[in-house]
């Protein structure tokens, strides 16, 4: 995962001029005894984004293997925030790719959800999940939301990077919105999504399980949203 990051960290910089966020010692390193965890989080910020995060873990037992980032957008912006988290065990890789879509309206959808399509038709067909009920206004139908043997990760992980090369070129060409009403509607929408990842993501549970809940609270509260 680590050549993972790597890469999706210059495919940023190629487009964006990454400004460190300094986040507290005690959420942006976690290291338990014997290896057993280890936990690094990042946060930047860039024009026109409000937060980019990416977090590393490495679970000794039972082995898991964690990446995960996002890019939200500044609220004067109604282009959907990008993610993407892969948890790999020893014989398969969860995996979560996906342009966050704010609305379902079709000129909405034309705009930003539809130039995944080109992408999606690229790679084979990863089998889909059941979707949690609160995350299923936000998967778009071209996303990734499986868990397939392990052998898929590297697909995967080509997937996932040629997803945030379109989601940058995109992202490059959306424009600041100058309707109040609208970039109110949108600051809104962008919230709820922030309110229930925040409350409703099972993985802040899990983490929690492992480092505690306040941590993992804050962890998500801090740096995820």
């Amino acid at each position: 995962m680590d050549e993972l990051a790597a890469r999706a960290k210059e495919l940023l910089e190629e487009k964006l001029d990454l400004e460190p966020v300094p986040l507290p010692p005690e959420i942006s390193h976690i290291a338990l005894p014997l290896r057993l965890l280890e936990l690094h989080c990042y946060n930047w910020r860039a024009e026109k984004v409000r937060k980019i995060y990416f977090m590393r873990m490495k679970v000794t037992v039972p082995s898991l293997d964690i990446f995960g980032m996002a890019l939200y957008p500044e609220s004067n912006l109604d282009i959907p925030s990008f993610v993407f988290d892969f948890s790999s065990t020893k014989k398969k890789v969860f995996s979560y790719i996906n342009f966050v879509s704010l609305f379902n309206e079709p000129s909405y959808l034309e705009k930003y959800i539809e130039p995944m399509k080109k992408v999606h038709d690229t790679y084979a067909e990863f089998p889909r999940q059941t979707i949690r009920e609160w995350m299923q206004p936000y998967v778009a139908p071209y996303a990734v939301y499986s868990l397939p043997p392990k052998t898929a990760l590297p697909e995967l992980k080509r997937c996932a990077l040629d997803y945030l090369q379109l989601y940058l070129e995109l992202f490059a060409r959306t424009e600041e919105i100058t309707d109040p009403v609208y970039a109110d509607r949108v600051g809104k929408a962008q919230k709820l999504y922030l309110n229930n990842l925040a409350t409703y993501d099972n993985s802040r549970k899990m983490l929690g399980r492992i480092i505690g809940k306040e941590r993992a609270n804050r962890i998500f509260q801090e740096v995820v949203t």
